[in-house]
């Protein structure tokens, strides 16, 4: 599969390691986002102005988004919430975009009892919301306004959770939660496609609240206090992302994350940032003899497998290991030698926030 405007997209980023693109490129790329700022502040004031109104559900809604593409810890978190909100005595219902998934229109994935579909039917990010949140319903849909609907029809919720909504003007929230990455909150500072931004900066000044995802305080503590600084009227919330646990589909087993130190890996993912998986490994101490990252959302086939397998025996790696999305997208089998490992991450936020809905007051 040709990858190129991949590539091209990455390069733009000036991110680390990436060769720098050329004038020609670089010349397109600021073009084009100009004209895609002129229309996120267009499309932003038509909804501001109330000249496209904001659509209301009929119960509390949340954002959980991003300001740029990618990349934030944004799914875990939702989950986070939803457990959270769920422990507080409040049905809750997951609404999310889907993308990846295959069904047009509105999708239930899970009505809290049992899983109707997988990937690439639909999207590994609502499936893995769904594995992870027995009791809590899961659906998608691009027009959410309509999904809601749904949801308010079957389930009766208090509260609905928007899976990367901050750009879906088009539905009322009672609270935007705006995730930010404490190493490079907002990228090269440019634009799509540019940069990662898919929003002016100047956005956050709404009434919303920061997440600063991916916090260490020995390494983020400055650009924490920079944040604070630059919005001293936002809420700013910093959370950590770690891994947490090691699944062996082989023996059905559940180990620790810790539990990898010192095994010799092949590791594979298709993420936003992928080598962050391999650093997360090596500070676990594990010791990744190869890595191969792929795309996001990357639909895997028997030959990606196969080769992968091939290496890996080749090379005398005690297991290959991947991320809980990628199991997903490999629906969840592995019949192939040597074992696969599948890490998990969960969150762990470092501040609390409260806030009203209704009569309700929630904690997280």
């Amino acid at each position: 599969m040709n990858h190129w405007w991949l590539q091209a997209f990455a390069r733009l980023q000036h991110e680390p390691g990436n060769p720098p693109p050329g004038i020609l490129l670089r010349g397109l790329a600021t073009a084009l986002a100009w004209g895609y700022g002129w229309g996120a502040r267009g499309r932003r004031w038509l909804y501001d102005a109330g000249w496209r109104p904001a659509r209301r559900l009929p119960s509390g809604v949340i954002s959980i988004g991003n300001l740029t593409v990618g990349g934030t810890g944004k799914t875990p978190l939702v989950a986070y919430l939803a457990r959270r909100f769920n422990d507080q005595g409040q049905r809750v219902v997951i609404l999310s975009r889907g993308y990846g998934s295959q069904a047009p229109g509105v999708q239930v994935i899970a009505d809290g009892d049992q899983i109707y579909c997988q990937p690439p039917q639909c999207g590994d990010e609502p499936y893995w919301l769904a594995r992870q949140l027995p009791g809590i319903p899961v659906l998608t849909g691009a027009d959410r306004y309509a999904a809601g609907l749904v949801a308010a029809e079957r389930f009766h919720p208090d509260l609905m959770l928007l899976d990367d909504g901050f750009q879906h003007y088009q539905l009322h929230r009672d609270l935007d939660l705006v995730l930010l990455d404490a190493e490079r909150p907002f990228g090269n500072g440019r634009l799509l496609p540019k940069g990662p931004l898919r929003e002016p900066v100047s956005t956050l000044r709404r009434s919303l609240v920061l997440v600063l995802t991916r916090y260490r305080e020995e390494q983020h503590r400055e650009q924490y206090q920079s944040l604070k600084a630059a919005f001293p009227e936002q809420t700013i919330l910093r959370a950590r992302l770690r891994p947490s646990r090691v699944f062996s589909p082989c023996s059905g087993e559940m180990a620790s994350a810790e539990s990898l130190r010192g095994q010799r890996l092949l590791a594979f993912a298709g993420l936003a940032h992928p080598w962050r998986f391999a650093a997360s490994l090596q500070e676990l101490g594990a010791k990744v003899v190869e890595f191969h990252p792929f795309p996001d959302h990357y639909a895997y086939d028997i030959t990606d497998l196969t080769r992968l397998a091939g290496q890996s025996r080749q090379l005398g790696v005690q297991a290959l290991i991947t991320t809980e999305k990628d199991w997903a997208r490999l629906g969840e089998r592995w019949e192939l030698a040597p074992p696969l490992l599948v890490l998990g991450l969960e969150v762990e936020l470092l501040d609390s926030y409260a806030i009203r809905l209704g009569e309700s007051s929630l904690e997280f």
